[in-house]
């Protein structure tokens, strides 16, 4: 298993990581440019535990 981070302007308080709502507009950590964290959005950063390609369990979230 692996854990990823995942960043989105989409708020999800809930623990189902495979049918989160920031899958709908997320990108990873690397994808994110200075332009993009400036549009006057808010972000989120997640920590997901991967399994292969599925995702597992939101292990934390933080508004950034």
């Amino acid at each position: 298993m692996t854990n990823e981070t995942v960043l989105s302007t989409i708020e999800y308080k809930g623990k189902d990581a495979q049918n989160a709502d920031f899958w709908k507009d997320c990108y990873h950590e690397d994808e994110v440019t200075p332009e993009m964290r400036t549009t006057g959005k808010q972000w989120f950063k997640y920590q997901v535990k991967f399994d292969g390609t599925k995702p597992i369990q939101i292990t934390k979230s933080e508004k950034i």
